[in-house]
């Protein structure tokens, strides 16, 4: 798996090409934003043609790996204005790594709506203009009749069309649900090449080449058991992301009422346990749920009607908590639905779950009215402006209305974590390349690490640090972030992540891979942004988190400006 599938839009032409010696060790996240910043103008237009949109298995992908199956989106952010990653489940990483591909670099801008399909002979560009202004779920139902029904997709909804900004890339499982690579509006920079979607059938393929076989299958069974062995998993096969509603409601850091609290009484409402009551209510529903093959958690579900009828799958803790506590709703069907329908639309959940809060304290919506809420979104293929609006993220959505409080760096919302109580969390938030993005660096509490204050302001410019480089470099094998968080009590697992990668290339890698890896990466994002014109302004917290406490704790973000300013200068 060593070779890169160059897609030339405004060329029409689809070449394979062997990844050069400074790319060839690099998958997922590493490779996105290596490409990028080699490619990519920092100055260039997010939504113009000389932006470059890049999409890359992981190295795990393809193997024996447990949860190695994520795929990493890159291109230079239309909400950010900076170098971005996203990255999802589903089944196009497995199906581009049996095709021996380490991953598809998009250029240029297409004349008219196409499809690129790719197989075993190659890559075909075909016109696609009856797929224009569709709904993902509609595309992905015509490209399966038209494809059948195995092979696997990648798409961009009609918000990516017209360029909204908070528009993400859209992923199909196996079984024909759907995921999202959705932070930072890359979903944009695909519909502004006019690439409605990406046709992947990895059948007759070469398949990952593993340099010693044995090595891999021990250094396999051994994360398993030890992911396994980890008392979170269980909650997270019990009630899947949702068990963090109560984690963070206990400790108060719950994103509450547009980040005005951090603890909500009607909690109880939309908790994982609720979830499971409803969903075990119901017909055709599951509670347990795979995103991709090889996963050894099953912590998605489906979530059905009354019915029987699918809503969607799977409803996770950033979208329960971004959009019902921190907009006072607390009715999880509503909260499916806003689900189901910002796939449909290919929206980020986050950042309009934070721009509906946003929108509510600026009095355009009622707080607790999902209904007022979905019915204004449902309108963006209508044209209307309120709906472009939220579609545009948190941030667009504080400046028309003229509401102080938006939680958000660099262009993009928080997540459901409040960052006053998390400040390590925050920490990421604030100082990663990526904008507020928890998967760059959640800093949780643990009490395999009982020296750790999350609360403190000392010590988590250091904790950020590390967590950025750990989580970068897991997103670059390709690693589900949830069955990676057992290795960070347990460091015997990362040893064990060392073992598989040089199992799978070869390579003779020390025990600082991860981390060395990670630094890499974050670096070279960070020198990419400088360029692009951030400066450490753009590393400081927004001004409500400084200034207003959050209750119950009081607590407010004070880690100091010159801790921020140290990171990742040595």
């Amino acid at each position: 798996m060593t070779d890169l599938l160059h897609v030339d839009l405004t060329r029409a032409t689809v070449t394979r090409e062997p990844l050069s010696a400074e790319l060839e060790p690099l998958g997922g996240h590493g490779l996105t934003s290596a490409i990028v910043n080699q490619e990519v103008n920092p100055e260039a237009d997010p939504l113009g043609p000389g932006n470059v949109l890049v999409i890359a298995p992981g190295i795990f992908a393809g193997t024996s790996v447990p949860n190695g199956g994520r795929l990493s989106v890159g291109g230079k952010s239309p909400l950010t204005g900076g170098i971005k990653e996203a990255n999802s489940g589903g089944s196009a990483a497995r199906a581009l790594a049996e095709l021996g591909l380490r991953g598809l670099k998009v250029t240029g801008q297409a004349e008219e709506l196409s499809v690129l399909v790719v197989t075993a002979d190659g890559g075909t560009l075909v016109p696609a203009p009856e797929l224009t202004g569709l709904g993902s779920f509609a595309t992905v139902d015509k490209l399966w009749a038209q494809y059948g029904d195995k092979v696997s997709l990648i798409c961009c909804g009609p918000a990516g069309e017209m360029g909204a900004r908070a528009s993400a890339v859209l992923v199909t499982t196996s079984d024909h649900y759907m995921r999202a690579a959705a932070r930072g509006g890359l979903g944009a920079v695909m519909g502004s090449k006019k690439l409605k979607a990406i046709v992947v059938d990895g059948a007759g393929g070469p398949g990952v080449t593993v340099a010693d076989p044995v090595a891999l299958k021990a250094a396999s069974k051994a994360l398993a058991t030890g992911i396994h062995s980890h008392p979170a998993m269980a909650a997270l096969e019990a009630l899947g992301s949702a068990f963090l509603v109560n984690v963070t409601q206990s400790i108060g850091c719950l994103a509450t009422k547009n980040f005005s609290a951090g603890t909500w009484e009607s909690a109880p409402a939309i908790t994982g346990e609720r979830m499971v009551e409803i969903i075990s209510s119901r017909p055709n529903g599951a509670v347990k749920h795979s995103c991709m093959k090889g996963c050894i958690i099953n912590c998605s579900q489906v979530y059905t009607d009354d019915a029987g009828e699918v809503i969607t799958s799977g409803v996770e803790f950033e979208t329960i908590g971004l959009m019902g506590s921190n907009c006072h709703i607390d009715d999880l069907d509503a909260i499916a639905r806003l689900d189901h329908l910002c796939d449909d639309l290919g929206l980020d959940t986050m950042d309009i779950g934070a721009g509906m809060g946003v929108a509510m304290e600026g009095g355009l919506l009622e707080w607790g009215d999902g209904a007022g809420a979905f019915a204004m979104l449902a309108k963006l293929t209508e044209g209307d402006e309120n709906a472009r609006m939220l579609a545009d993220g948190c941030v667009a959505t504080g400046k028309r209305l003229g509401v102080a409080r938006v939680p958000a760096v660099k262009g993009q919302s928080f997540a459901a974590y409040d960052p006053r109580v998390l400040k390590g969390t925050g920490t990421t938030y604030i100082t990663s390349p990526q904008g507020a993005d928890h998967t760059c660096g959640n800093a949780l509490p643990s009490p395999a690490n009982p020296s750790y204050d999350a609360g403190s302001p000392e010590g988590q410019a250091q904790m950020s640090e590390f967590l950025q480089c750990y989580f970068a470099a897991i997103d670059s094998l390709g690693m589900c972030l949830f069955a990676t968080l057992p290795a960070l009590d347990m460091p015997e697992l990362q040893a064990e992540f060392v073992k598989a990668a040089a199992a799978i290339t070869g390579r003779e890698l020390g025990e600082d891979y991860l981390i060395k890896m990670g630094d890499q990466i974050i670096r070279q994002e960070r020198d990419f942004n400088r360029r692009a014109g951030f400066t450490e302004k753009d590393d400081r917290p927004p001004a409500f988190i400084a200034e207003e406490p959050v209750l119950p704790s009081g607590n407010r973000y004070d880690v100091p400006e010159a801790d921020l300013d140290a990171m990742f200068t040595s």
